[in-house]
């Protein structure tokens, strides 16, 4: 046997091998994982280590780590038995996230608590990487087209039918569900239009209020506080469900782009619920949503395979007697895959059964018992409906079925086992997440406060020593007299510009590619010479798909804006060592102790650079009774359409040809107008971020530098002073030092 020793941490991202006891040699493939996350390379372990072991596979792994990155080594381990390998496991259990997270608070607690310690936690960047850190709602979207009985599996969750099912394209509002057991069984809700400002609120909500509502104009967003039953309730999680509307459904362009961008979000990675009916499938669904779900799943890793679920609705509706259930779900597998899908993650559901099966009775319908009634008595009888045979559910997701102790029928509903699969995506990858934010963010603090400690602490010198600092100060202040040319520093930033680097910049040039292969694909799609219906049903389709590629690029753009604004950002910061630098350049300062302390604690003032999404997109607002127009950097799609009845008016035949031929002109406009507006985007964030620093540089910086200088210079000149800073920086340091300790035992693997 082969003995594999494998030490991940998660929270650090770094993972040690050992090969039979050996470190593996260098330009080992295994030492490319050292420092990536186990999902990106757990599915290609057993193929590198059978090129390793020249084709002997016969393995014993010993894995030291967390539960739900052992889970994955162990169905990676099945994976290669399945193929002939022989594979022992062995788990050396680590603190789970959610301990270490929970650490992490009590210790800035502890910290908060500390008289001369607390203002290094308060500091507005600190402060504000602790909120996102600690920030408990988590986030699950529930995608769907008509007819998947999306609602009904959204009430199944709650346990009462709040939201209102519809097989008519009338949903016009997004809902939001947020989890809270503490209002017991009721559900209040809040109606908002499309500038978040409250219209409406019910304390205790019922469905008729929703159906209300939703078919409202000037409804944006309906949210809902309530119990989501079959979520595991704990202190640092808070589950938010939204209900999008399908791009079917949609009767504003903003939800289907919405919608959209939750699927390319490969950044924050959210869990979408992709909703499909079992007896429609590919009738109804959306092609252009699964093609955005392909190419974000294709991005690599296991968590963007993970964070996609899709939930096969409506298995009752097949008598097992006459449907091989399957041959059901491997159609399901089979159309996906089509779409660009593979190994596509399925979990067949009745979500009307296990609706009925929550709900009150005195809220159950004749029709919810009659449904009862005759699905319970095949569930329970024939063993091809338990619905949990045909899920890819771990042993950790088992195991939370059982500790809830539900019905043998509730179970086989299906529907619980993909409550339980949520949970595990909260434990396998959003702890982790936020653990390792809530340690950055602590550890900054501690180092904050140990820069400042250790000015003070190497003050206990002689009196040659004391004139030698003295006089390097007064080099300091000269040298920042001089100033910070900002006019200068602007000019040149406009000048020279700061050019992107050529990873994020081929990025850019492929979107700008992108809309060619949409109008060459338009161009082939509009062609020849047709019949009325079919003319009006393909350019029906034209304008759906060129909407939703318009949309989908619009997002892609989206994504990019974060990637520039953080290199922007961290050239920016380059740009601010260099003048820190600067200042400490022609003196010897940096050869004495006490002025390395003082660089490293100049270096860490914080240059908050950073544009927040409100200030990207203002909302159209109402001033008076005036309405101001929406300013966002992109235009709504249009192609110029004249109804296409004008077109084929007393014609028997339409030339598609001369359709597209009028039109293409508009589109080509309107996608070279996106990419035009994206470049000035760019260009926009690129001045606003320069100006940010030039601001912070040429006031705050100069104005807490000569702060910090004359501090220091007050300490050196009073003895009693700097022996009393001496002795109180002391005993900071012990006392940062112990929370430091503490720190780095919560990430410890």
């Amino acid at each position: 046997m082969n003995r594999i020793d494998i030490i991940h941490n998660p929270f650090t991202v770094d993972t040690q091998f050992r090969l039979n006891g050996e470190e593996p040699a260098s330009g080992c493939k295994l030492l490319g994982y050292k420092e990536s996350r186990l999902q990106t390379w757990v599915e290609k372990l057993f193929d590198e280590l059978a090129q390793l072991f020249n084709g002997d596979e016969r393995y014993e792994i010993v894995f030291t780590g967390v539960e739900s990155d052992y889970l994955d080594i162990e169905e990676a381990a099945q994976a290669a038995i399945a193929r002939g390998a022989e594979v022992t496991l062995q788990w050396h259990e680590t603190a789970s996230s959610e301990s270490r997270l929970a650490a992490i608070r009590q210790l800035r607690q502890d910290a908060q608590a500390h008289a001369d310690f607390k203002r290094f936690i308060e500091r507005d960047a600190a402060s504000r990487s602790f909120e996102e850190a600690f920030d408990k709602n988590f986030d699950v979207y529930v995608v769907a087209t008509m007819s998947s009985g999306k609602s009904t599996l959204i009430n199944a969750m709650l346990g009462r039918d709040l939201l209102p099912s519809s097989n008519e394209a009338t949903t016009a509002s997004i809902a939001t569900i947020t989890d809270n057991e503490s209002i017991g069984t009721r559900f209040a809700a809040v109606r908002l239009d499309k500038q978040e400002r409250r219209l409406e609120s019910i304390e205790d909500a019922k469905l008729a209020d929703i159906q209300r509502w939703n078919v409202q104009d000037d409804t944006y967003r309906i949210d809902i506080e309530g119990d989501i039953k079959g979520i595991r309730e704990r202190v640092d999680v808070r589950l938010k469900l939204t209900d999008t509307p399908g791009p079917n459904n949609s009767q504003d362009e903003d939800h289907q782009r919405t919608t959209m961008s939750y699927i390319q979000d490969s950044k924050r990675n959210p869990l979408i619920l992709y909703v499909l009916n079992a007896q429609q499938i590919g009738i109804n669904d959306d092609r252009h949503l699964l093609r955005l779900v392909a190419e974000a799943m294709a991005k690599g890793g296991k968590q963007s395979k993970d964070r996609f679920i899709f939930v096969i609705n409506k298995m009752d509706v097949f008598d097992p007697e006459r449907e091989h259930i399957p041959s059901v779900l491997g159609r399901v597998t089979e159309y996906l895959n089509r779409n660009g899908i593979a190994a596509p993650l399925i979990y067949p559901v009745s979500a009307n059964l296990t609706r009925v099966m929550r709900m009150p009775a005195d809220q159950q319908t004749r029709v919810d018992r009659n449904f009862f009634k005759e699905k319970a008595e095949i569930f329970e009888e024939d063993p091809a409906m338990n619905l949990l045979q045909y899920m890819p559910i771990t042993a950790r997701v088992r195991r939370n079925l059982e500790q809830k102790q539900l019905s043998t029928l509730m179970l086989k509903s299906g529907l619980p086992a993909v409550e339980s699969v949520i949970d595990e995506y909260i434990d396998k990858y959003n702890f982790p997440h936020r653990v390792k934010r809530a340690y950055d963010a602590m550890m900054h603090a501690i180092v904050s406060g140990l820069n400042e400690a250790e000015v003070n602490r190497q003050l206990d010198l002689d009196e040659t020593m004391l004139r030698t600092i003295e006089q390097q100060i007064v080099v300091l202040k000269a040298n920042q007299e001089k100033g910070f040319e900002v006019n200068e520093f602007r000019e040149r930033m406009i000048r020279e510009g700061l050019r992107m680097p050529a990873e994020i910049e081929k990025k850019l040039q492929a979107l700008e590619n992108r809309p060619r292969v949409v109008l060459r694909d338009m161009a082939k799609m509009l062609t020849g010479e047709v019949t009325v219906a079919t003319a009006e049903s393909t350019i029906e389709m034209a304008e759906k798909t060129l909407r939703a590629e318009f949309n989908a690029l619009i997002n892609a753009y989206e994504n990019e804006f974060e990637h520039c604004q953080g290199w922007i950002s961290r050239r920016l910061q380059e740009e601010y060592q260099s003048r820190i630098a600067a200042l400490f350049a022609d003196c010897g300062a940096l050869n004495l102790p006490v002025f390395d302390s003082f660089l490293k604690q100049a270096v860490d003032m914080s240059v908050d650079l950073a544009i927040r999404s409100e200030e990207i997109r203002e909302r159209r607002v109402v001033v008076g009774t005036e309405e101001v127009s929406d300013s966002r950097w992109y235009n709504p799609f249009s192609w110029g359409r004249k109804k296409y009845v004008d077109v084929v008016h007393w014609e028997k035949q339409v030339k598609l040809d001369d359709f597209w031929g009028e039109r293409q002109t508009f589109v080509d406009a309107a996608f070279d107008e996106l990419v035009e507006r994206a470049r000035g985007e760019i260009d926009a964030m690129k001045g606003k971020l320069t100006n940010q620093f030039v601001d912070f540089v040429g006031l705050e910086f100069d104005a807490r530098f000569k702060t910090m200088l004359a501090e220091l210079q007050e300490k050196l000149a009073e003895r009693e002073t700097r022996e009393a800073a001496v002795t109180e920086a002391r005993a900071l340091q012990a006392t940062i030092i112990g929370f430091k300790t503490r720190l780095d035992e919560t990430l410890a693997v």
